[in-house]
């Protein structure tokens, strides 16, 4: 092998007061192929992160006088970096929300280890996939950069924004209950646009509304496809902040179910906290009037927003939705846990449906099922699809459907 044909040098930023915690974590790397770099406090970790860039970090929360919390943000700042790794001795509430907070702050890819280290664990921990998502990521961030209004107006006009499909399944009987629809662009300029480029782009220019009523269109279409096969089978449509407080959806919903001959029970509107709360009267206006029509009305990410019980009390929703950020840890996080648990429970308290997005494996299916959890979407289930291979995969799952429910899903393990 020539030296072009070597895989590059994996660096890694190790940052710990503690000199022989620190050689320790140091040894691992190197024992892995891997360059180490050691920082003994938050000021020499701070002027190594504004020099280069690193592939991977081991971060002690306790440093002197300083804490690495406040190193996360430069850490967030570095789009080379694939893991962080939080080390501590702090109990695990703690660690666990040392990870959320650096989800939040854009670090993908952030694990927790505690003190004292298990080297088995690190080891583990410090294997980790060295590809390009995070140099893809600066491609797309750069390409959504050039982005403008116009162009999303004349890939609409084009043809080029279309629907996919994600199934949601019972989770008692495996049964397909419905999907949700969700836009997708696809520009012979900038290839696969994805929905964070988008739609805020398209709420700040107004093309929101054209956008969300071909997705309602495309969406009622489908439904009709599968109302032969399932009367009950019913598709989700996400509905922006600002057209909850259009009132002329309304007749265009109305005349959209007519025309496709779809009954409103087979349509689900599912809108955020947030923006259920934006405007509430107007939204209240526009909701109970969708609701009286018979169209169902869903909760999206709830638990995300800060009035999630003041919308519950105050709209007239039929569904609630767990928001994956807590249904993706529940099983390893104890914190994700109860609060899973906790909206199932209010979510029947308020006779409404409690939906888990985020299912991604079948212990996951299996333990919000026994939850008493009702539906269940998640890569785990499948993926969002067009239409024709949503109809095949529709057909493939529903051939299994005589088979045990749980036998399945122990196949999928």
């Amino acid at each position: 092998m020539t030296d072009g044909d070597q895989a590059p040098t994996i660096r890694i930023l190790v940052v710990d007061d503690d000199p022989v915690q620190g050689a320790v974590i140091c040894g691992v790397c190197y024992r892995l192929g891997y360059k180490p770099v050691f920082a003994d406090s938050y000021q020499a970790a701070a002027d190594l992160i504004s020099a280069g860039t690193f592939d991977c970090y081991t971060l002690d929360l306790s440093l002197g006088d300083r804490d690495g919390i406040e190193l996360l943000r430069l850490i967030a700042m570095d789009t080379g970096a694939r893991r962080v790794i939080v080390i501590s001795g702090c109990d695990q509430r703690i660690l666990s929300a040392t990870v959320r907070m650096a989800h939040a702050a854009g670090i993908v890819d952030a694990v927790s280890l505690p003190k004292p280290i298990d080297l088995r664990s690190l080891r583990e921990a410090l294997t980790f996939d060295v590809g390009s998502r995070s140099s893809t990521r600066h491609r797309s961030e750069k390409s959504a950069s050039l982005i403008t209004a116009e162009d999303l107006t004349r890939g609409l006009a084009a043809d080029e924004l279309y629907p996919v499909f994600q199934p949601k399944v019972h989770l008692s009987s495996g049964r397909v209950v419905g999907c949700e629809a969700l836009a997708r662009w696809d520009s012979p300029v900038f290839g696969a646009v994805g929905p964070d480029v988008f739609i805020p782009l398209a709420e700040r220019s107004g093309a929101i509304k054209p956008i969300t009523l071909c997705m309602l269109r495309e969406s009622m279409r489908m439904v009709r496809r599968f109302l032969d096969r399932d009367p009950s089978f019913v598709v989700a449509v996400n509905l922006s902040a600002t057209l909850l407080t259009d009132t002329t959806i309304l007749q265009q919903i109305e005349q959209m179910l007519d025309e496709t001959g779809v009954p409103a029970r087979s349509l689900m509107i599912e809108v955020t906290e947030s923006t259920a709360m934006s405007d509430v009267d107007r939204a209240m206006d526009v909701l109970l009037r969708l609701r009286i029509k018979g169209v169902g009305i869903s909760m999206d990410d709830f638990g995300t927003g800060y009035s999630s019980l003041s919308a519950l009390a105050r709209m007239p929703f039929s569904e609630l939705k767990i928001d994956r950020s807590f249904v993706k840890d529940c099983l390893v996080d104890p914190d994700m846990w109860k609060v899973v648990a906790a909206s199932v429970a209010i979510a029947h308290q308020y006779k409404m449906k409690a939906v888990a997005e985020g299912i991604e494996d079948a212990e996951t299916w299996r333990a919000l099922d026994e939850l008493g959890c009702d539906i269940g979407q998640g890569y785990g289930i499948s993926r969002p699809l067009k239409l024709d291979a949503f109809e095949a995969w529709y057909l493939t799952w529903n051939a299994g459907a005589s088979a045990p429910v749980r036998a399945r899903r122990a196949q999928a393990d």
